[in-house]
């Protein structure tokens, strides 16, 4: 595993910004093809629109000096984004698609909010965080995971403030579309993906409550 959480790490912050935006489910991949790039998405928990295009993203000792700029997209309140980890939106198994966004589209049968972070780090299966900064390099909101996410075929929900596997059904998670995979044993090696992509818990639910509350007690460090 090539990444660990210390408090030196969460400390470079100092506090954390005030704006109400929250990683709420992430992507880090499978072993062998993917189906798409790695990604994250960013909900909107406050009660007024947010402009995304003036924050970062970064994995490992976060840092806007060397995290992606996502693009720029108002989300309203309680809207979600999916952020693909793409800083040339070139497609994770390139054989198919001419981008990563019409990959995802395609896989996820997703017509929300989309946009690239211009780089920031590949998210490890292993265990990783990712991190939202403001532009004074500020933690807005991070979602971290240990060992135990890799190749489950499911992305890792943080609706309920930790991380967890999404379910089938449960948060709204579905089931993607099919994608060549011949390298976990799929049946016809053809694998799907278990997300709750663009749907998060209505505002003011216990899980939102809960996300709030945890950037609350954040910045009042």
């Amino acid at each position: 595993m090539r990444y660990a959480i210390t408090l030196a790490t969460l400390a470079i912050a100092g506090s954390v910004a005030s704006a109400d935006l929250a990683i709420t489910e992430v992507y880090a991949g499978l072993s062998g093809e993917d189906g798409t790039v790695d990604w994250i998405e960013v909900t909107n928990i406050g009660n007024t629109a947010i402009d995304t295009g003036s924050f970062y993203f970064d994995d490992e000792n976060p840092s806007i000096s060397d995290g992606g700029l996502l693009d720029s997209i108002l989300l309203g309140a309680g809207q979600s984004a999916i952020f693909l980890i793409s800083d040339n939106n070139q497609a994770a198994d390139d054989v198919t698609f001419a981008s990563a966004i019409q990959e995802f589209n395609s896989i996820w049968n997703y017509s929300g909010h989309i946009g690239l972070t211009n780089g920031g780090g590949n998210l490890s299966q292993g265990g990783d965080g990712a991190f939202l900064l403001s532009g004074s390099n500020i933690i807005v909101s991070s979602a971290i995971f240990g060992a135990g996410f890799e190749n489950t075929a499911a992305t890792i929900d943080f609706a309920s403030g930790s991380a967890a596997l999404s379910i089938l059904g449960v948060n709204n998670a579905y089931e993607s579309n099919a994608f060549f995979n011949d390298n976990l044993s799929f049946p016809g090696n053809q694998a799907t993906l278990i997300g709750s992509v663009g749907f998060v818990p209505a505002p003011g639910s216990a899980a939102l409550l809960l996300i709030g509350g945890l950037v609350g007690m954040r910045r009042h460090r």
